[in-house]
Protein backbone atom coordinates (compact mmCIF):
# COMPACT_ATOMS: atom_id res chain seq x y z
CA UNK A 1 0.00 0.00 0.00
CA UNK A 2 1.42 3.40 -1.15
CA UNK A 3 2.49 5.46 2.03
CA UNK A 4 0.50 8.08 2.33
CA UNK A 5 1.41 11.80 3.75
CA UNK A 6 -0.38 11.19 7.04
CA UNK A 7 2.07 8.18 7.72
CA UNK A 8 5.10 9.63 7.09
CA UNK A 9 4.46 12.64 9.22
CA UNK A 10 3.58 9.64 11.99
CA UNK A 11 6.65 7.91 11.31
CA UNK A 12 8.80 10.63 11.84
CA UNK A 13 6.69 12.31 15.18
CA UNK A 14 7.69 8.59 16.61
CA UNK A 15 11.30 8.92 15.57
CA UNK A 16 11.74 12.50 16.85
CA UNK A 17 9.53 10.97 20.31
CA UNK A 18 11.87 8.43 20.73
CA UNK A 19 15.23 10.65 19.81
CA UNK A 20 14.49 13.23 22.52
CA UNK A 21 13.49 10.22 25.05
CA UNK A 22 17.16 9.02 24.21
CA UNK A 23 18.39 12.37 24.96
CA UNK A 24 16.38 12.97 28.17
CA UNK A 25 17.33 9.26 29.32
CA UNK A 26 20.93 9.91 28.81
CA UNK A 27 20.83 13.25 30.88
CA UNK A 28 21.65 12.92 34.24
CA UNK A 29 19.76 14.39 36.76
CA UNK A 30 20.73 17.80 38.42
CA UNK A 31 22.04 16.97 41.68
CA UNK A 32 21.10 19.32 44.52
CA UNK A 33 23.79 22.03 44.87
CA UNK A 34 26.26 21.34 48.54
CA UNK A 35 24.81 23.42 50.87
CA UNK A 36 27.09 25.46 52.97
CA UNK A 37 27.82 24.19 56.56
CA UNK A 38 26.32 26.97 59.00
CA UNK A 39 28.66 29.37 60.48
CA UNK A 40 28.24 31.49 63.67
CA UNK A 41 25.59 34.12 63.79
CA UNK A 42 27.29 37.08 63.59
CA UNK A 43 25.64 38.35 66.96
CA UNK A 44 27.63 35.63 69.18
CA UNK A 45 31.04 37.67 68.00
CA UNK A 46 32.31 39.60 70.47
CA UNK A 47 32.88 42.87 69.84
CA UNK A 48 36.57 43.68 69.24
CA UNK A 49 38.11 46.38 70.70
CA UNK A 50 41.77 48.62 70.46
CA UNK A 51 43.07 50.54 73.46
CA UNK A 52 45.51 53.31 72.31
CA UNK A 53 48.27 54.46 74.60
CA UNK A 54 47.11 57.57 75.94
CA UNK A 55 48.78 60.85 75.23
CA UNK A 56 50.93 62.05 78.53
CA UNK A 57 50.40 65.73 79.81
CA UNK A 58 52.85 67.91 81.07
CA UNK A 59 56.08 66.35 80.12
CA UNK A 60 55.74 63.00 82.30
CA UNK A 61 56.84 59.81 81.21
CA UNK A 62 55.04 58.82 78.18
CA UNK A 63 55.34 54.79 78.75
CA UNK A 64 52.75 55.89 81.34
CA UNK A 65 50.03 56.11 78.39
CA UNK A 66 50.57 52.68 76.91
CA UNK A 67 51.18 51.41 80.77
CA UNK A 68 47.41 52.43 81.39
CA UNK A 69 46.08 51.09 78.30
CA UNK A 70 47.62 47.63 79.18
CA UNK A 71 45.42 47.87 82.43
CA UNK A 72 42.49 48.84 80.42
CA UNK A 73 42.96 46.53 77.86
CA UNK A 74 43.45 43.59 80.22
CA UNK A 75 40.86 44.62 82.83
CA UNK A 76 38.15 43.94 79.90
CA UNK A 77 39.62 40.42 78.72
CA UNK A 78 39.40 39.34 82.39
CA UNK A 79 35.60 40.58 82.79
CA UNK A 80 34.88 38.38 79.19
CA UNK A 81 32.63 39.50 76.22
CA UNK A 82 35.20 41.94 74.32
CA UNK A 83 38.16 41.09 72.42
CA UNK A 84 41.13 43.03 72.85
CA UNK A 85 43.73 43.76 70.15
CA UNK A 86 47.18 44.41 71.05
CA UNK A 87 48.34 47.26 72.13
CA UNK A 88 49.60 49.42 68.53
CA UNK A 89 52.54 51.25 69.14
CA UNK A 90 53.40 54.41 66.94
CA UNK A 91 50.27 54.96 65.91
CA UNK A 92 49.71 59.18 65.33
CA UNK A 93 46.01 60.43 66.68
CA UNK A 94 45.19 61.52 63.38
CA UNK A 95 45.50 58.15 61.90
CA UNK A 96 43.65 56.01 64.72
CA UNK A 97 40.11 55.80 63.04
CA UNK A 98 42.10 54.69 60.01
CA UNK A 99 44.16 52.17 61.88
CA UNK A 100 41.45 50.47 63.86
CA UNK A 101 39.31 50.26 60.41
CA UNK A 102 42.23 48.19 59.15
CA UNK A 103 42.74 46.13 62.16
CA UNK A 104 38.89 45.32 62.06
CA UNK A 105 38.33 46.77 65.39
CA UNK A 106 34.54 47.90 66.22
CA UNK A 107 35.33 50.12 69.18
CA UNK A 108 38.68 51.84 70.07
CA UNK A 109 39.25 53.41 72.94
CA UNK A 110 41.77 56.49 73.80
CA UNK A 111 42.78 59.27 76.09
CA UNK A 112 44.66 61.61 78.18
CA UNK A 113 46.02 61.37 81.48
CA UNK A 114 47.67 64.68 83.53
CA UNK A 115 49.69 63.96 86.46
CA UNK A 116 48.29 66.41 89.34
CA UNK A 117 50.25 65.47 92.62
CA UNK A 118 49.82 62.15 94.19
CA UNK A 119 47.20 61.23 91.74
CA UNK A 120 46.25 61.72 88.03
CA UNK A 121 43.42 62.57 85.87
CA UNK A 122 42.48 60.72 82.94
CA UNK A 123 40.01 61.26 79.84
CA UNK A 124 38.76 58.11 78.34
CA UNK A 125 36.83 58.15 74.91
CA UNK A 126 35.31 55.56 73.51
CA UNK A 127 34.89 55.46 69.81
CA UNK A 128 32.47 53.72 66.87
CA UNK A 129 34.97 52.83 64.43
CA UNK A 130 31.54 52.19 62.03
CA UNK A 131 30.16 55.71 62.83
CA UNK A 132 33.28 57.70 63.69
CA UNK A 133 30.96 59.12 66.94
CA UNK A 134 32.41 58.99 70.54
CA UNK A 135 30.16 57.02 71.95
CA UNK A 136 31.02 57.21 75.47
CA UNK A 137 33.43 59.36 77.62
CA UNK A 138 34.36 59.80 80.87
CA UNK A 139 36.88 61.61 83.34
CA UNK A 140 38.01 60.11 86.55
CA UNK A 141 40.78 61.35 89.20
CA UNK A 142 42.63 58.12 90.10
CA UNK A 143 45.37 57.33 92.56
CA UNK A 144 46.77 54.19 92.25
CA UNK A 145 46.81 51.16 89.57
CA UNK A 146 43.20 49.72 90.72
CA UNK A 147 41.86 53.03 90.45
CA UNK A 148 43.21 53.38 86.58
CA UNK A 149 41.89 49.48 86.09
CA UNK A 150 38.42 50.37 87.46
CA UNK A 151 38.01 52.86 84.45
CA UNK A 152 37.75 49.37 82.14
CA UNK A 153 34.44 48.47 83.69
CA UNK A 154 32.10 51.22 82.23
CA UNK A 155 33.48 51.18 79.40
CA UNK A 156 33.27 47.77 78.91
CA UNK A 157 29.66 48.03 79.61
CA UNK A 158 28.85 50.97 77.53
CA UNK A 159 30.08 48.61 74.73
CA UNK A 160 27.87 45.88 75.61
CA UNK A 161 25.04 48.12 76.10
CA UNK A 162 25.91 49.51 72.39
CA UNK A 163 25.73 46.35 70.44
CA UNK A 164 22.72 45.07 72.42
CA UNK A 165 24.30 42.46 75.53
CA UNK A 166 23.29 45.03 78.06
CA UNK A 167 22.19 42.22 80.48
CA UNK A 168 24.27 39.31 78.78
CA UNK A 169 26.98 38.13 81.78
CA UNK A 170 24.46 39.52 84.82
CA UNK A 171 23.64 35.96 85.17
CA UNK A 172 27.10 34.24 84.94
CA UNK A 173 29.44 36.77 86.85
CA UNK A 174 30.64 35.50 90.07
CA UNK A 175 29.52 36.31 93.58
CA UNK A 176 32.95 37.10 94.32
CA UNK A 177 34.41 39.84 92.10
CA UNK A 178 38.20 40.01 92.78
CA UNK A 179 39.58 43.57 93.24
CA UNK A 180 41.48 44.54 89.76
CA UNK A 181 45.19 43.59 89.54
CA UNK A 182 47.81 44.31 87.26
CA UNK A 183 48.27 40.31 86.74
CA UNK A 184 45.54 39.26 83.98
CA UNK A 185 46.14 39.18 80.81
CA UNK A 186 49.67 41.66 81.51
CA UNK A 187 51.29 42.33 77.62
CA UNK A 188 54.33 43.74 79.71
CA UNK A 189 55.87 42.72 82.62
CA UNK A 190 53.66 43.05 86.02
CA UNK A 191 56.71 44.90 87.25
CA UNK A 192 56.97 47.28 85.14
CA UNK A 193 53.32 48.32 84.66
CA UNK A 194 53.25 48.82 88.62
CA UNK A 195 56.48 50.85 88.67
CA UNK A 196 55.64 53.09 86.04
CA UNK A 197 51.94 53.62 86.85
CA UNK A 198 53.06 54.45 90.71
CA UNK A 199 55.66 56.82 90.05
CA UNK A 200 53.16 59.21 88.82
CA UNK A 201 51.15 58.34 92.09
CA UNK A 202 54.22 58.47 94.02
CA UNK A 203 54.00 55.23 95.97
CA UNK A 204 57.15 54.47 97.56
CA UNK A 205 58.53 51.13 99.02
CA UNK A 206 57.81 47.54 98.29
CA UNK A 207 54.46 46.39 96.54
CA UNK A 208 51.18 47.04 98.31
CA UNK A 209 48.85 44.15 99.41
CA UNK A 210 46.13 43.13 97.24
CA UNK A 211 42.87 44.56 98.68
CA UNK A 212 40.68 41.96 99.79
CA UNK A 213 37.58 40.37 97.34
CA UNK A 214 34.59 41.57 97.72
CA UNK A 215 32.15 39.00 98.13
CA UNK A 216 28.77 40.47 96.74
CA UNK A 217 25.61 39.12 96.78
CA UNK A 218 23.94 36.54 93.51
CA UNK A 219 21.34 38.79 93.02
CA UNK A 220 22.47 41.86 90.47
CA UNK A 221 22.04 44.92 89.76
CA UNK A 222 20.79 46.38 85.79
CA UNK A 223 22.31 50.17 86.10
CA UNK A 224 19.77 52.25 83.49
CA UNK A 225 20.80 55.79 82.65
CA UNK A 226 20.85 58.65 84.70
CA UNK A 227 17.83 61.35 84.13
CA UNK A 228 18.13 64.82 85.32
CA UNK A 229 15.40 67.23 87.60
CA UNK A 230 15.87 70.70 86.27
CA UNK A 231 18.61 72.00 84.01
CA UNK A 232 21.72 69.47 84.42
CA UNK A 233 24.68 70.08 82.08
CA UNK A 234 25.08 66.38 79.65
CA UNK A 235 28.54 65.92 80.75
CA UNK A 236 27.48 65.87 84.03
CA UNK A 237 24.64 62.87 83.83
CA UNK A 238 27.35 60.41 82.03
CA UNK A 239 29.31 61.62 85.34
CA UNK A 240 26.43 60.45 87.36
CA UNK A 241 26.23 57.32 85.66
CA UNK A 242 29.65 56.66 85.84
CA UNK A 243 30.20 57.15 89.78
CA UNK A 244 26.44 55.09 90.07
CA UNK A 245 28.21 52.28 88.35
CA UNK A 246 31.43 52.70 90.31
CA UNK A 247 29.65 52.85 93.70
CA UNK A 248 27.28 50.06 93.39
CA UNK A 249 29.75 47.41 91.34
CA UNK A 250 31.76 47.58 94.93
CA UNK A 251 29.14 46.32 96.64
CA UNK A 252 26.81 44.26 93.79
CA UNK A 253 27.27 42.28 90.40
CA UNK A 254 26.49 45.15 87.95
CA UNK A 255 26.06 45.92 84.06
CA UNK A 256 24.34 48.69 82.26
CA UNK A 257 21.95 48.38 79.63
CA UNK A 258 21.26 51.31 77.02
CA UNK A 259 17.23 51.53 77.05
CA UNK A 260 16.55 55.05 77.99
CA UNK A 261 12.84 54.90 78.83
CA UNK A 262 12.13 54.38 82.54
CA UNK A 263 12.13 51.18 84.38
CA UNK A 264 9.20 51.05 85.96
CA UNK A 265 7.69 50.76 81.99
CA UNK A 266 10.39 49.02 80.11
CA UNK A 267 11.73 46.21 82.94
CA UNK A 268 10.55 43.48 81.15
CA UNK A 269 12.73 44.26 78.49
CA UNK A 270 16.02 46.10 80.43
CA UNK A 271 15.80 42.19 82.60
CA UNK A 272 15.02 39.88 79.49
CA UNK A 273 15.64 36.42 80.93
CA UNK A 274 17.87 37.41 84.07
CA UNK A 275 14.73 37.60 86.26
CA UNK A 276 16.98 37.76 89.59
CA UNK A 277 17.90 41.28 89.23
CA UNK A 278 16.96 44.69 90.13
CA UNK A 279 17.03 47.44 88.32
CA UNK A 280 19.08 51.12 89.53
CA UNK A 281 18.16 54.60 88.08
CA UNK A 282 18.53 57.22 89.07
CA UNK A 283 17.43 61.30 89.15
CA UNK A 284 20.05 64.23 89.70
CA UNK A 285 19.46 67.54 90.63
CA UNK A 286 22.19 70.37 90.85
CA UNK A 287 21.54 73.88 92.61
CA UNK A 288 23.71 76.98 93.47
CA UNK A 289 24.53 77.17 96.89
CA UNK A 290 26.63 80.10 96.67
CA UNK A 291 30.51 81.13 96.42
CA UNK A 292 29.89 79.25 93.25
CA UNK A 293 29.36 76.19 94.98
CA UNK A 294 26.86 73.71 93.86
CA UNK A 295 24.47 71.52 96.21
CA UNK A 296 23.89 68.04 94.53
CA UNK A 297 20.63 65.81 94.80
CA UNK A 298 20.86 62.67 93.52
CA UNK A 299 17.94 59.92 94.33
CA UNK A 300 18.55 56.47 93.40
CA UNK A 301 14.98 54.69 92.33
CA UNK A 302 16.07 50.57 92.27
CA UNK A 303 12.76 48.15 90.99
CA UNK A 304 12.45 44.97 90.44
CA UNK A 305 12.49 42.86 87.36
CA UNK A 306 8.68 43.07 87.12
CA UNK A 307 8.67 47.07 87.02
CA UNK A 308 7.85 47.90 91.26
CA UNK A 309 9.85 50.08 92.89
CA UNK A 310 11.90 48.37 95.15
CA UNK A 311 13.61 51.29 97.05
CA UNK A 312 14.08 55.37 96.74
CA UNK A 313 17.19 56.71 98.25
CA UNK A 314 18.12 60.28 98.61
CA UNK A 315 21.86 61.30 98.79
CA UNK A 316 22.84 64.85 99.23
CA UNK A 317 26.38 66.60 99.05
CA UNK A 318 28.59 69.45 97.99
CA UNK A 319 29.83 67.15 94.94
CA UNK A 320 28.71 64.58 92.32
CA UNK A 321 30.65 61.62 93.95
CA UNK A 322 29.42 62.43 97.50
CA UNK A 323 25.87 62.36 96.72
CA UNK A 324 26.03 59.14 94.50
CA UNK A 325 28.25 57.76 97.42
CA UNK A 326 25.41 58.59 99.80
CA UNK A 327 22.21 56.76 97.89
CA UNK A 328 23.95 54.22 97.08
CA UNK A 329 25.58 53.42 100.86
CA UNK A 330 21.56 53.88 102.14
CA UNK A 331 20.85 51.16 100.00
CA UNK A 332 23.62 49.22 100.48
CA UNK A 333 22.67 49.16 104.07
CA UNK A 334 18.91 48.54 103.60
CA UNK A 335 19.20 45.82 101.23
CA UNK A 336 22.83 44.28 101.82
CA UNK A 337 21.22 41.13 99.68
CA UNK A 338 20.20 43.74 97.26
CA UNK A 339 16.43 42.20 97.92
Amino acid sequence: MPETPFVRRMTGLILACSLLGFVVAATPSPQPLPQPSPTPSSLEAQPVVLVYPFDVQTGADPRIGTAIAQILGQEMVAAGGITVLPIPAGIKRPSFLDNARAAKADFYISGYVTPVGDSAAVVEQVVSVESEVILFSQTAQVSSVADVASQSLLARSQILAFVGRETQNVGTQTASTPAPTVSNGAQVPISGISNIVDSVFKHKGGARPSPTPVVKPSRGIIIAPVTASGYVVPAELTNALRELYLALDNRFVTQMTALTSPPSQSADAICGPNRNNTIAAGTLTETPAGHNHVAVTFVLLVYTCFGAPLEREVGKGTSLKAAVDAAVTAYAVAHPQNS
